[in-house]
């Protein structure tokens, strides 16, 4: 692999999350790269909240995006600080649309040199390993992937192992 010196890192704001965005901070760091932070705003769940809105509550799709993107970066900071890397090395970018779309028209539009991708997302069945969002990029990105696995999932895995 050649030098990394840009990551993409695309959260999608679960349990996992923390542990993705400090596995893509830790490689950052030992490679003096930088880190694009990627949060999708998931089309379906603006059309479910239009969907609401055509039943006649009191709710409309653009303030629910402009709370989600306020939440998402209120944590983004905070990440950040924690993770002790130079804001000046991070970038946040907001989309809204299919996860997989959205991760890979980034990937062809940042070119970075590495995806630091978890391998679960929202859905948290037990023996769920591979989320469907990171499955479909794996097949489809032009750049290397890196997987992060928790202790959950290598306990899952380490009991598939049948040596």
């Amino acid at each position: 692999m050649d030098t990394i010196t840009k990551i993409l890192v695309p959260l999608a704001f679960t349990d996992y999350t923390q542990g993705v965005f400090d596995c893509a901070v830790q490689v950052a760091l030992k490679n003096d790269a930088s880190i694009i932070v990627l949060s999708i705003i998931n089309s379906r769940d603006i059309e479910s909240v239009e969907s609401i809105v055509s039943m006649g509550y009191d709710v409309d799709a653009e303030h629910y995006t402009d709370t989600i993107r306020r939440e998402r970066k209120q944590k983004l900071n905070k990440m950040v600080e924690e993770a002790k890397i130079d804001m000046d090395r991070v970038k946040i970018l907001f989309k809204i649309g299919k996860p997989v779309d959205e991760i890979l028209k980034v990937i062809h539009k940042e070119a970075p040199d590495l995806v630091v991708m978890g391998t679960r997302g929202r859905c948290n069945l037990q023996n769920s390993i591979m989320g469907a969002v990171a499955e479909k990029v794996f097949k489809r990105s032009p750049v290397n992937i890196l997987s992060y696995r928790d202790e959950d999932v290598k306990k899952s895995l380490e009991k598939k192992i049948h040596l």
